[in-house]
């Protein structure tokens, strides 16, 4: 038995330029054409889940809410007056009456939209949510409103499991399609380690993230670092918010920043970025290019989201891994349930377990390789986004027999 499925998604902003940058006479293809296009080259979450879920026989379906080009055209196509907000969101659930509606960017709606589609769509069995990263007032009104919760650590599934909400742990996978449409061979010479990813500020975002990679500056170790750095308005705005915290707290209206929404943002010590760590960032990679950088990398470095607590599970694992490169990744108490340590991937407890862990790597070049070939083994065999596909398909198939 089969169901029909709709997901609402994002991209990143990095991703979309790349395609639109690459791309001309898109104005002469259907919403449906220029959607296809879309999802076929993006390497991102909801391309590749929702090509699985179809190849498993799910009739599935893709809105990306963040890319005003195909939403407006789909709102021109369809009679409507184009917005780009959650009444398109509303229209679009209504044109494609799906069954399961699947949202894996929660703050794309809310508890009182999610009552509108409820009642509006009658089709709906069953409204799931994906949520993996920090979780705020906002995400906990969204979370509400669904049927259940599907995370990436145990941690979060505990979490959303202790505020009674129906929990179920899929990690992250690897999309195989990826590393079949790139060369097989290295070719050039290899990068020694690299650091490719988001570096928020903030203690549930990736602020020892930052730490870590000042640390390894600081020893000499030339770590190349592509990364997507905050701008300085936005922290100075999270500086002056925890300034506002402080301030409350001092003066005893503590009392009021579970009550003004923004002050969230601001419940943490920002420092700005180095001067190090700028001159060293080059531009973030996205989509094919990052998956080159890591094949060509000997060492990926990862750290966890602070959210994440003490789980492994983050999307880079199975990305590094699955290219054929050597993870170097953050030790938590999980990581034998995914990962051999020391024999598929490595793992480090510290700043200073960290750089000496580098430093053996890069000077015992048949042990790293013969780590990255076992943990692309074991990425390839177990942790691919066909296998997780499988499991959710599983997971929301008994949750329809109970409705």
């Amino acid at each position: 038995m089969s169901f029909k499925l709709l997901s609402l998604s994002t991209m990143y902003a990095g991703s979309l330029d790349h395609f639109y940058q690459n791309r001309s006479k898109l104005e002469s293809l259907s919403f449906n054409e220029h959607l296809e296009l879309l999802l076929s080259e993006s390497t991102e979450f909801a391309g590749s889940y929702n090509k699985n879920f179809r190849l498993k026989g799910v009739d599935s379906s893709c809105i990306i809410a963040n890319d005003k080009i195909l939403q407006t055209k789909w709102c021109i196509e369809n009679g409507i007056k184009t917005r780009i907000d959650a009444e398109t969101l509303l229209e679009q659930v209504r044109y494609y009456k799906p069954e399961v509606l699947w949202i894996d960017n929660l703050s794309l709606v809310s508890g009182s939209w999610l009552s509108d589609v409820r009642a509006q769509v009658k089709c709906i069995r069953l409204v799931i949510g994906y949520h993996c990263s920090p979780i705020n007032s906002a995400i906990s009104d969204s979370v509400a409103g669904l049927d259940l919760i599907i995370t990436c650590t145990p941690g979060l599934k505990s979490l959303f499991e202790s505020s009674g909400k129906n929990a179920f742990l899929v990690y992250h996978g690897f999309d195989t399609g990826i590393s079949d449409s790139l060369e097989t061979t290295h070719s050039g010479d290899q990068t020694d380690i690299v650091f490719s990813g988001s570096l928020t500020t903030g203690n549930n975002f990736h602020q020892d993230r930052i730490r870590l990679i000042e640390e390894i500056l600081k020893s000499g170790i030339d770590l190349k670092l592509y990364a997507n750095l905050e701008s300085r308005s936005r922290i100075r705005a999270k500086q002056s918010l925890y300034f506002a915290n402080s301030l409350l707290s001092r003066i005893g209206l503590s009392g009021l920043r579970d009550k003004i929404r923004i002050l969230e943002h601001g419940r943490t010590k920002i420092e700005s970025y180095s001067g190090r760590l700028l001159s060293k960032t080059l531009p973030p990679l996205f989509g094919i290019d990052m998956y080159r950088l890591f094949q060509k990398s000997k060492i990926v470095l990862n750290y966890h989201i602070g959210v994440a607590g003490n789980y492994a599970g983050n999307m880079r694992m199975f990305e590094v891994t699955g290219m054929g490169s050597c993870l170097l990744t953050d030790n938590k108490k999980n990581i034998n349930d995914l990962f051999s340590p020391g024999n598929e991937v490595v793992v480090y407890d510290n700043y200073e377990d960290c750089i000496a862990k580098i430093k053996w790597l890069l000077e015992h070049e048949v042990e790293r390789q013969e780590i990255a070939r076992a943990g692309q083994v074991k990425t390839l065999k177990y942790h691919t986004v066909e296998n997780r596909c499988g499991l959710m398909i599983e997971i929301i198939q008994n949750q329809l027999n109970k409705v």
